[in-house]
């Protein structure tokens, strides 16, 4: 799977307690996902655990989008993943794929919200939009940078 640095969301964020994503999409730049995919076409996202996570029970993750970047006003909520417990969550873990339409309409900033039920002492997502969806299970995760010559 090929990751967009601009098009991601969580890049390995650690998520111990409920969050939102560390970064936002801002929906009024040029450039960002209404431009990146074309009219009419679906916006895939997916979501995979890069660190195992420990302790707490279980994680959900919503992609919103809302008013203001800190995704606190006028939110509004897009796809929801099923709620996962935490013995799901393990390195590689596929945590949720989907498509948003372009159709919809969306908030000015896109970003995802991490709900967690108890007290997480480890673990890492890794959320962004991508070019399509594959099965995240056979992917191999190179270092970050690396150049092919």
């Amino acid at each position: 799977m090929i990751f967009d640095q601009q098009l991601i969301l969580s890049d390995s964020q650690a998520i111990t307690v409920t969050a939102n994503s560390s970064n936002v999409i801002d929906n009024e730049i040029a450039g960002t996902v209404s431009q990146l995919f074309g009219s009419g076409d679906r916006l895939p996202f997916a979501a995979m655990v890069t660190g195992a996570f420990a302790g707490g029970t279980s994680l959900q993750l919503s992609l919103v989008s809302a008013d203001d970047a800190a995704l606190t006003l006028g939110v509004l909520t897009h796809l929801r993943s099923p709620v996962v417990p935490v013995a799901s969550l393990t390195k590689g873990a596929q945590v949720f794929a989907g498509s948003l339409p372009t159709a919809v309409k969306t908030r000015r900033y896109l970003g995802v919200l991490y709900a967690v039920v108890g007290t997480m002492s480890a673990g890492n997502i890794l959320a962004a939009f991508v070019p399509d969806l594959q099965t995240l299970g056979g992917t191999t995760a190179y270092v970050k940078g690396f150049t092919v010559a």
